[in-house]
């Protein structure tokens, strides 16, 4: 038995290397199996994405802007994500009809 020579990259004669088999392609004949494509294109998921998810973009003070980025950085998500978990807890936790914006009826 010889010693391999680590600066020749050829491999050894007795370890054949057999290409791999595929089966022929016939052009136009391709068969697809899986689930069927639910939009017909990229544009018609795009417009049932926009359908179904509501966008709000608002504009407010650079501090708070850099709040919420230390948020979703120290939990390794999006600024989106944070907004959307703030938004949920308003909404659960607060009657904003019977208490209002800014906490006191007489405030409004």
């Amino acid at each position: 038995m010889s010693q391999p020579d680590f600066f020749d990259c050829a491999p050894p004669a007795a370890e054949a290397i057999t290409p791999a088999v595929a089966a022929p392609v016939v052009a136009g004949s391709e068969v697809r199996s899986g689930r069927r494509a639910v939009h017909a294109d990229a544009a018609a998921r795009v417009r049932a994405h926009r359908a179904a998810k509501a966008r709000i973009d608002f504009t407010d003070d650079p501090k708070i802007k850099q709040t919420i980025a230390g948020i979703a950085s120290e939990l390794g998500c999006s600024e989106a994500d944070v907004l959307r978990s703030f938004t949920r807890f308003a909404l659960t936790n607060r009657n904003w009809k019977q208490v209002g914006l800014y906490g006191s009826k007489g405030l409004q």
